[in-house]
């Protein structure tokens, strides 16, 4: 029986809304402390501060170029097929055959669930992620046989979508 199916994972704008208003928090605090400390009678803070802004401004910056950055999720057929999505731009970064898939859960369930072969390559396995969230609780581990090799990648997909790869 063939499956269609697909899912789109955005990041969530509030976490990171609330995370950046801290960081901002931080670096006010960290510069106003910075400005009191005097070495012989010259303030430090007219060099730190501009350094501060500088990483502060690039951690934004980076952090904004995340938040534009989508994860379709498919299955066509018996592909598990991950899309990355950036402004009007989709590129393939994982096409899998679901029967090659050896694990597909949580992480902390992954060794238990493999076999020993698996787990020796296991830490030599590079791993790739195609999550939008900052929590590691709802990202799932996915480990499938590339050749005679092993790949790993993470991702954060719903239920629903867990059901119909297991239903193939």
């Amino acid at each position: 029986m063939k499956i269609m199916y697909k899912e789109v994972v955005t990041r969530r704008k509030t976490p990171f809304i609330a995370a950046m208003l801290l960081g901002l928090v931080i670096m006010i605090v960290i510069s106003n402390i910075v400005e009191q400390i005097k070495i012989s009678n010259y303030e430090i803070g007219f060099i730190t501060n501009p350094v501060l802004f500088v990483i502060t401004a690039m951690v934004i910056i980076l952090e904004l170029i995340k938040c534009r950055v989508k994860y379709k999720y498919s299955i066509i057929a018996n592909q598990l097929i991950i899309h990355r999505l950036k402004n009007n731009n989709q590129s393939v970064v994982e096409n899998v055959k679901i029967e090659d898939i050896v694990f597909i859960g949580k992480t902390k369930d992954i060794k238990g669930c493999i076999n020993k072969n698996i787990k020796k390559t296991l830490n030599s396995i590079s791993a790739k992620r195609y999550v939008c969230s900052m929590s590691m609780f709802n990202q799932y581990c996915c480990i499938y046989k590339h050749g005679d090799k092993y790949k790993r990648f993470y991702f954060e997909p719903s239920m629903e979508f867990l059901n119909k790869i297991k239903v193939n």
